[in-house]
């Protein structure tokens, strides 16, 4: 006789407790309870070997306990993408933790009834919008669509919807008042994308903390990339060639600053004895750099665990808040960047032609 599959109700009787409390500790909410009775259930749920019957949850429930993660301009490679692959890391995390499982809706179009055709079909019960582009239709679909919806990388001020981010354009504005404390004032900018939010906050970042310090702010020091390594060396041998000189250049992302390193060293430029570099993001790319990278580090992961919390409280609750979760960004100090000493540079020449010259290390 084939052995009787055990059901919740035998974990229940076997942990001594109710069916509510096994649902709810199997589900992520075991922090309602005690460490013991948490302990008895998950032992006893070992001891039967109790599996969840998914298509029977969903069936009772009428939810699929899949969440949605929506990506604009599909393009391939998106595991490849160091920022996509952690914020996918952090929703998983959460999302599995209780008892969802993801879905990647990768869009070709951002017209909105592509958005409804692949989102609105019963196989998803909420949605989370992977960093979509400055002034996307998405944007609008998050706030009129009939599921529970969280932005995550992406915060316009008029958005209507629950959205997580970091505070882009404070954490670029301190980083160039730390470099404007540091002696620098003529700074350059490697800008990124026109159609990206975080790229648009981080310029303004940038402009606001030369403005506030008196500098006067010249459209020749600023390039702008694609986000790529390549663009990143492209935009600073476009700068090199710029008069007055700078001595400190601030990257939109750190691959742009890699790509910048690059450009320096082929051109025999020393970092940051002549020119201080400073990237956004703080990838693991920009520990081992040469010279290591002065970045200023942004909690992707936790921006992806925090928006599937909120996707799924407003799941579970039957409720949408437009709820904005900021996190700030945090600058981290490496050997890429140095104190200015002007007594010490030839500002008539070109960076590249500046005496080589030792100076304090910022750690």
């Amino acid at each position: 006789m084939p052995k009787q599959t055990p059901t919740i109700k035998d974990v229940a009787a076997y942990a001594g407790v109710s069916v509510t409390t096994v649902t709810n500790v199997l589900h992520g909410r075991g922090h309602r309870f005690s460490e013991e009775t948490r302990q008895k259930v998950l032992r006893a749920v070992e001891a039967l070997g109790y599996r969840p019957n998914q298509v029977a949850r969903s069936l009772v429930r009428r939810r699929s306990y899949t969440l949605g993660v929506v990506v604009e301009h599909f393009r391939g490679a998106l595991l490849g993408n160091p920022y996509f692959s952690t914020l996918l890391d952090g929703v998983l995390a959460e999302a599995v933790q209780a008892g969802y499982q993801l879905k990647i809706i990768a869009l070709t179009s951002s017209d909105i009834e592509h958005v409804r055709q692949r989102t609105e079909d019963g196989s998803i019960d909420g949605a989370i919008l992977a960093a979509p582009l400055h002034q996307s239709p998405l944007l609008q679909w998050a706030q009129e669509c009939p599921l529970p919806c969280v932005v995550a990388g992406s915060s316009p001020r008029d958005l209507h919807a629950a959205c997580v981010d970091v505070d882009d354009e404070n954490a670029v504005y301190q980083g160039v008042k730390w470099l404007i404390a540091q002696g620098h004032r003529r700074i350059a900018f490697i800008a990124g994308p026109v159609n990206y939010w975080s790229a648009h906050q981080r310029e303004q970042g940038y402009l606001r903390a030369l403005s506030e310090a008196g500098i006067f702010i010249t459209s020749h020091w600023i390039r702008r990339g694609n986000y790529s390594t390549e663009s990143g060396r492209w935009a600073m041998e476009k700068l090199l060639q710029v008069r007055p000189p700078f001595s400190a250049v601030v990257c939109c992302n750190d691959w742009m600053a890699l790509g910048a390193l690059e450009a320096l060293r082929r051109r025999g430029i020393c970092v940051p004895e002549e020119i201080s570099v400073m990237g956004f993001d703080d990838v693991e790319a920009a520990a081992v750099a040469s010279p290591p990278l002065t970045t200023i580090r942004q909690p992707v992961r936790e921006i992806g665990m925090r928006a599937a919390k909120l996707l799924i409280q407003q799941i579970e609750s039957g409720t949408r808040t437009p709820e904005r979760v900021i996190f700030p960004g945090e600058l981290v100090q490496r050997d890429s960047t140095t104190a200015f000493a002007p007594e010490t540079a030839d500002t008539s020449k070109h960076p590249a032609a500046v005496r080589r010259v030792r100076r304090r290390r910022i750690y």
